[in-house]
């Protein structure tokens, strides 16, 4: 089997540290960081894996056709160009990418996995050979919580799971551009969105899922987890890539217990009630918590 068949997808909540593990990936010597590093048409929302599901569900049907149309639109408008040095325009020729696009809607009427099949692997195929990558790492965020959907396309990947303090992940998007401005819609999201991880790794195959927690990986169990994260996707520890996390990645870079230092006593207390409350709620439904700082 060709590595390009073996993809290594790296997801989470978002800021949950996905992007730690795909930089440190990227430091194997048989393995390639994609350009971008988060190619998103895949399992982004309304992406080639979300159109498959619609089509294995209502083969044929107009919500199938309209869900594939989707995907396209969002290949050519919203993952093509997300920023000047941001997007699937980094790898592949815009006319190229709209000749597969349309290729994938004629085949989509007849032969929805193969489509998605085909358009995923001829653009990360693009990618790779413009990065010289003969097996590649995507940090998409939602490749976890759509780890089920995205084995019909590669059924040998294997997706990493990055695990993170609700309150963490909270706390940090309020200090992004983009996601929840407001702690507690933040850590309603990641409840949302742990849950659906949980669903989507269930309905995995068992041996394709790794979760890990991202305080062991920095701070309790650094050697045993990189050692863990190579075992499972079949490549020796090399010590190169320990050396630049070593030297990278620190307990305090990772920005543990932020949400006690960047809100006031009233306002975590408030956060830590909540999350309480979430982590209660989630351990009734069966689903595992992350480790807390």
């Amino acid at each position: 089997m060709s590595s390009a068949e073996r993809p290594i997808l790296v997801g989470g909540t978002g800021r949950s540290g996905s992007t730690i593990v795909g930089h440190l990936l990227d430091r194997h010597p048989d393995l390639t960081l994609t350009r971008p590093m988060e190619v998103r048409f895949i399992t982004g929302n309304n992406g080639i894996a979300d159109a498959l599901a619609v089509a294995m569900r209502k083969p044929g049907s107009a919500k199938a056709e309209a869900a594939a149309r989707v995907a396209a639109t969002r290949i050519m408008e919203r993952w093509f160009r997300r920023a000047p040095d941001v997007g699937l325009h980094t790898s592949v020729e815009r006319e190229e990418l709209q000749g597969w696009c349309e290729r994938y809607l004629e085949q989509s009427e007849t032969d929805p996995l193969g489509a998605a099949q085909t358009i995923t692997r001829t653009i990360m195929a693009s990618i790779a050979r413009s990065i010289g990558a003969d097996r590649w790492v995507d940090t998409t965020p939602a490749n976890a919580r759509k780890a089920d959907r995205v084995e019909l396309i590669y059924p040998d990947s294997t997706v990493i799971v990055v695990n993170r303090d609700g309150r963490d992940v909270a706390a940090s998007f309020v200090h992004q551009t983009f996601g929840p401005d407001d702690v507690f819609a933040a850590l309603a999201q990641w409840e949302q969105r742990v849950g659906r991880i949980h669903a989507a790794t269930q309905r995995s195959r068992p041996d394709r899922i790794l979760s890990i927690d991202l305080v062991d990986l920095v701070r309790t169990a650094r050697s045993e987890t990189i050692e863990q994260i190579c075992s499972f996707v079949g490549v020796t520890v090399d010590q190169d890539m320990c050396a630049w996390f070593d030297a990278n990645v620190t307990h305090e870079s990772s920005h543990a217990g932020r949400w006690r230092r960047d809100f006031d006593a009233d306002t975590c207390a408030r956060i830590d009630e909540a999350y309480l409350a979430t982590c209660e709620r989630l351990v009734s439904a069966g689903v595992p918590l992350p480790s807390g700082e």
